[in-house]
């Protein structure tokens, strides 16, 4: 089931407030490195459990960030993607799933609730389904990855993680 991040949006600063927290909307957390912790949320969707959580460790304070689905995002990645050189169906491949993404722009994309509790920043972090096909499509562009199984290859031993080396054991 396709979760409907606009309507989560919509009822979750309403629903946050009753419980007793301030919302604040802040940048996204989910990136910065260091103290993160996320929340399974694969496993567990339950965004209310996540606020539970929260409740019973005395947090006051829930940051709420939202990401909308914008064209100039599918247009960077278009723009990428016309740089490289790839076989005609390649490319044809991944403009096609790229042109399909289209009418979900001005979408709700990403939807992160996050606290800091003792030095620890505790997220939870639901994309839609068109995102992530959206990242899916970025990461084999930017991994020179592609439908067909054809790479780009990097000689670079830096970003080699075996380093050029190979073991026969």
């Amino acid at each position: 089931m396709q979760t409907d991040l606009d309507n989560l949006k919509s009822q979750l600063p309403p629903e946050l407030e009753s419980r007793g927290f301030v919302v604040f909307h802040g940048l996204a957390r989910a990136d910065d490195e260091n103290g993160v912790v996320m929340w399974d949320a694969a496993q567990r969707p339950d965004y209310p459990k996540f606020l539970d959580c929260a409740a019973k460790l005395g947090v006051k304070v829930i940051v709420l960030n939202t990401r909308p689905f914008e064209t100039a995002t599918i247009e960077d990645l278009q723009d990428e993607l016309e740089s490289l050189d790839l076989p005609p169906s390649e490319r044809r491949e991944l403009e096609r799933r790229l042109k399909a993404l289209k009418p979900y722009t001005g979408f709700t994309a990403n939807l992160e609730m996050s606290f800091d509790h003792n030095g620890t920043v505790y997220v939870y972090e639901v994309r839609s389904e068109f995102m992530n096909e959206f990242l899916s499509i970025m990461a084999e562009v930017d991994a020179g990855i592609f439908p067909g199984g054809n790479f780009e290859e990097d000689d670079d031993p830096d970003t080699n993680p075996g380093g050029g080396f190979f073991s026969r054991n």
